[in-house]
């Protein structure tokens, strides 16, 4: 067990600025999901904890001890991926118990047998050793991955969206699975995923990160409760929050010394009221109703702009009626304010870079595969060419996983 601790961290590659001056601690033993959009920066910070990419500047400390300039082997880091990344010729006793066998020193038949039935009854997959990796269904496979990391007993775990190739009611089940591992076996923990219910169910603390930039970190309630901006609010939540001008709610927003032109409300937070009823602040027309069984999504069309859809949560019967009004209790509880979002040079900028770098990292993929492809196929003889276009072709698929 380890704390991780991010020191105005900093990754460029060439103009782009992937992580930008990231400053953060993570607790001993604790459960820690880095929460972003694709391209935000979450997948090259873990690349950078686990060594796979050097930082810019800054420095990570494993227990106030330097390790960016430390090889990958040496941080004693497991890495989950998103791509199971097991031996599928071997049998599931085998790939648990590889980290082992090319450890040394190395362990005695009995202990490795021992640990190998050990993690197997962790992850579920005592009944399956004997089984060839190959077969295995892909939920199996995963676990498959979680245990062969999990066996050498790392300091520090680090997963890259495990989950994200699961069926949803397994997934379901895998995070409260990882949840109950991580509580028997106290490692840190570091979850990279775009999915805010992941991050919500299983983590002790959350990062929110966009275009590179640390936008809030805290508890799951603190994020969900107090967000700190306009876009945490907006990723976070099932269902997005509702944002309001001032002027159409006809409400003061809550004294907190921000020039505030908008205010958020969480969509459980609205109830209908009969049209016409004193309570009713605001007018609106349901236009559509997602029915989910234990609620209702409800979009509605305002009358302050043609066209203009917000979502509600509803649970009571009626909801599809054609017209209501909406009151809500206007407190500091449940509203939040909002100063106005500026777009600056810089993210421009990066945005700008990312999506050029992205289509330009694709294309070349493209093109060495069509020509590695054409090796194979006129069945050419490997060369120096070759085995340099394949190089190309692996940093590629690096850089593009960032």
């Amino acid at each position: 067990m380890a704390e991780i601790r991010l020191q105005e961290l900093t990754k460029r590659f060439g103009p782009l600025v992937a992580v930008d001056n990231l400053q953060l601690t993570m607790p001993d033993g604790s459960f820690v999901a880095l929460l972003g959009p694709s391209g935000c920066g979450k997948t090259t910070t873990m690349n950078m904890i686990s060594g796979l990419e050097r930082p810019t500047t800054g420095e990570i400390y494993f227990d106030d001890q330097p390790i960016s300039r430390v090889d990958p082997g040496r941080r004693n880091v497991g890495f989950v991926f998103q791509n199971y990344a097991i031996f599928t010729h071997m049998r599931v006793y085998d790939n648990l118990a590889f980290g082992l066998r090319v450890r040394k020193p190395k362990p005695s038949s009995e202990e490795l047998d021992r640990e190998v039935r050990r993690v197997a009854e962790i992850v579920g997959l005592t009944g399956a050793l004997d089984r060839n990796a190959g077969r295995l269904s892909v939920n199996d496979m995963q676990k498959v991955a979680l245990g062969r990391s999990m066996i050498v007993n790392p300091a520090i775990f680090l997963l890259d969206e495990p989950f994200s190739n699961l069926d949803a009611a397994f997934r379901a089940y895998m995070r409260a699975e990882l949840k109950r591992i991580q509580d028997e076996v106290g490692q840190t923990m570091v979850y990279v995923t775009h999915d805010q219910v992941e991050a919500m169910s299983m983590a002790d603390h959350i990062a929110v990160l966009n275009l590179g930039v640390l936008q809030q970190y805290g508890t799951p309630a603190e994020i969900y409760d107090s967000p700190a901006n306009r876009f945490v609010a907006g990723f976070v939540g099932s269902t997005q929050m509702n944002f309001l001008p001032v002027s159409v709610a006809d409400v003061r927003p809550p004294a907190n010394g921000a020039a505030s032109v908008s205010i958020g409300v969480r969509p459980e937070n609205l109830r209908i009221v009969a049209t016409g009823s004193p309570e009713a602040t605001l007018r609106a027309k349901v236009t559509l109703v997602e029915p989910l069984g234990a609620k209702d999504v409800v979009h509605l069309s305002h009358a302050w702009k043609e066209g203009k859809r917000e979502r509600v949560h509803l649970d009571v019967p009626g909801a599809s009626v054609c017209e209501h009004s909406l009151s809500f209790p206007f407190n500091s509880a449940i509203i939040h304010s909002f100063r106005p979002r500026c777009v600056l040079a810089n993210v421009s900028c990066n945005l700008t870079h990312l999506a050029t770098c992205q289509l330009l990292r694709s294309l070349l993929t493209y093109l060495i595969d069509k020509l590695l492809e054409a090796f194979t196929l006129y069945d050419l003889r490997p060369s120096r060419t070759d085995t340099r276009l394949r190089l190309v072709g692996y940093r590629c698929r690096r850089m593009s996983a960032t």
